[in-house]
């Protein structure tokens, strides 16, 4: 993970010089400090040997400190994001939209179905805001339960995801169907307004106090729902919540991440795809151990 930090960061170093944008915000990462310092003053208390309570301090610094570690990461990966964006690759919506009909599926159609049923509409949009609680929250429920390697391939499949799915989306992006099909207009007040402000360079600016997710392919929260569901596989008593969780958290993002048919299958594959690849380093690496 922290190699996949350092490379977006990289990334980001060289995006932004040869694009000539500014970054504000940095202050957000500042205020990670203090809570950092609490992460590493737990540890420290954790490695005392005659402490009777060192394996709760140990449970306190690992949840602290993961989330922040996923902070940081999350918001390198936003720039990342906004100077793919700013690359002014051609748009793949009207592609994406002759996949979605060959396989059936109407975007249009569906929207206005939800919306003919409210009820079903807002269940929709609660499970969609669960993937922020998700990410906050898993980590301390692996860390509770000792399952220190499930929280290790956590971290490497959540960060792994990321990266590859913005690299994807680079030579292949899309405004989203709520753009394409009129729902709501390219410079209309939404959460997709700096799509177009970042690809006709009238946002020259990025402010990490004020970011999107505009990636539409492969959808994150398809692949993280997938991560999801598999680093909570052991944990008996959450893992079928998860997994029904998740289930409807995809297939929330169609409406409300702003996704078609084809973005969701798209971030499913690349899930699957990460989680087998590390699954055969991970055996290779230690013949001795067999993953789970």
């Amino acid at each position: 993970m922290l190699a996949l930090l350092a490379g977006t960061l990289l990334l980001d170093a060289t995006a932004l010089g040869l694009q000539d944008l500014t970054l504000t915000g940095l202050d957000r990462i500042l205020w990670l400090t203090p809570i950092v310092a609490v992460a590493v003053f737990a540890h420290l208390l954790a490695l005392q040997p005659h402490s009777p309570i060192k394996g709760i301090w140990a449970k306190i610094s690992v949840s602290i400190f993961c989330p922040c570690l996923l902070t940081v990461f999350s918001l390198a990966a936003v720039v990342l994001q906004d100077t793919t964006i700013a690359a002014h690759f051609s748009l793949v919506d009207e592609r994406l939209a002759h996949i979605d009909a060959a396989l059936g599926f109407h975007w249009p159609s569906a929207y206005l179905w939800l919306k003919a049923h409210p009820q079903t509409f807002e269940a929709l949009r609660r499970c969609y805001l669960l993937h922020g609680w998700q990410v906050a929250t898993i980590p301390v429920l692996l860390a509770c339960a000792r399952r220190m390697d499930d929280l290790a391939d956590y971290l490497l499949l959540f960060c792994a995801t990321v990266v590859l799915a913005i690299l994807i989306s680079a030579p292949l992006p899309a405004s989203n169907p709520h753009i394409y099909f009129g729902q709501v207009g390219a410079y209309d007040a939404s959460e997709w307004s700096q799509f177009a402000a970042l690809r006709d360079g009238a946002q020259r600016v990025i402010d990490l106090n004020d970011n999107q997710g505009l990636i539409s392919l492969p959808s994150l929260h398809a692949a993280h729902a997938v991560v999801f569901v598999y680093v909570t596989r052991h944990l008996r008593g959450w893992n079928v919540g998860f997994a029904l969780v998740n289930v409807v958290m995809t297939i929330a993002a169609l409406p409300f991440g702003g996704h078609y048919l084809v973005d969701i299958l798209a971030g499913i594959a690349l899930a699957l795809a990460v989680i087998w690849t590390s699954r055969r380093l991970s055996v290779h690496s230690s013949p001795s151990l067999q993953p789970s």
